[in-house]
C-alpha cells in the first residue's frame, strides 16, 4: 500500500501579519482617529504606522503619494494661522485639510490590507474564526476584484497610449470628456465581466460547499502580530493620556 506525504503549507518569509490581525489593527484605528480625529498627534502616528505598513510591502509609489499629502496637510495645519485667505477658498481649504488628516491613516491601510492579503489566506483566517461562508464569499471576491481591476485600468491606458490617446497629448485637452468616455465604458464593461469571472470562481473552487473547506496556506499569529499588539495598547495609552 502506498503512502503519500501530507502537505505541510510553507511558512511566509519576512514581515508578515494574520488577516486577522489586519482586520482588527484597521478597525482599531477607524475607532480611534473616530473619537480623537481631533489630535493632530493621534493622526500623525497613525499615518505612520499605515505608511510603515504599505513600506513594508513594497507599496513605495502609494506610500509616497499618501505620504506627500499627508505631510502637506499637517504643513498647513501649523502654518493656517500665518496666512489669511479668502473665506470661500478658505472653507475649502480647511475642509480638504481635515478630511486628509482624519481619513488618510484609514485610507492607507484599508489599501495595505487589500492589496497585502491574498483571497486564500484571508478565506483561511475568516473560517479559523468560523465566519459563515454568506459573509465570507462576497469579501472574498471583493479582495480579488479590486486588484483585477486595477490591473484592468492598467491594461485600458496602455491600449490608448498605443493610439495616441494620453493626457499628454493636446486632443486630450481639447476634448477631455472623449478621453473619459474613452476609459469609463470599457471599464464599466470589464467591471460587469470580473464580477461575474470572480464570482464563477468562487463557487468553482468550492467556497458554497457544506463541508470544512481545507487551505494549502497557514496563517497563524506571529511576533509580528504581537508588535501590532503593542503599538495598539500604546496608542490607548496615549489616547487615554492627552484625553
Amino acid at each position: 500500500m502506498e503512502e503519500y506525504e501530507v502537505y505541510i503549507p510553507n511558512k511566509p518569509k519576512g514581515f508578515f501579519l494574520d488577516p486577522r490581525t489586519k482586520i482588527l489593527f484597521m478597525i482599531f484605528i477607524t475607532t480611534i482617529m473616530s473619537v480623537g480625529y481631533k489630535d493632530i498627534l493621534i493622526s500623525l502616528i497613525s499615518a505612520i504606522v499605515a505608511i510603515a505598513l504599505l513600506l513594508s510591502n513594497r507599496q513605495f509609489k502609494i506610500a509616497l503619494i499618501y505620504g506627500g499629502l499627508f505631510i502637506l496637510a499637517v504643513m498647513a495645519h501649523f502654518t493656517k494661522n500665518m496666512y489669511t485667505l479668502p473665506t470661500i477658498i478658505n472653507t475649502i481649504f480647511v475642509l480638504l485639510n481635515a478630511l486628509i488628516l482624519r481619513l488618510f491613516p484609514i485610507f492607507m491601510l484599508g489599501y495595505y490590507v487589500v492589496m497585502s492579503t491574498k483571497t486564500s489566506e484571508f478565506i483561511a483566517a475568516m473560517i479559523e474564526w468560523k465566519i459563515p461562508n454568506a459573509f465570507i464569499i462576497p469579501i472574498a471576491v471583493v479582495f480579488r476584484f479590486i486588484p483585477t481591476l486595477q490591473e484592468e485600468h492598467s491594461s485600458i491606458k496602455a491600449a490608448m497610449k498605443m493610439r495616441g490617446i494620453s493626457f499628454k497629448n493636446k486632443k486630450a485637452w481639447k476634448n477631455p470628456s472623449l478621453y473619459l468616455e474613452y476609459v469609463t465604458i470599457p471599464l464599466i464593461v470589464s467591471v460587469v465581466k470580473i464580477g461575474d469571472e470572480l464570482s464563477a470562481a468562487a463557487i468553482s473552487r468550492g467556497l458554497g460547499g457544506l463541508k470544512r473547506r481545507t487551505s494549502v496556506v497557514k496563517v497563524s499569529f506571529t511576533l509580528y502580530d504581537a508588535l501590532i499588539l503593542c503599538i495598539s495598547i500604546a496608542f490607548i495609552g496615549l489616547f487615554l493620556y492627552r484625553r
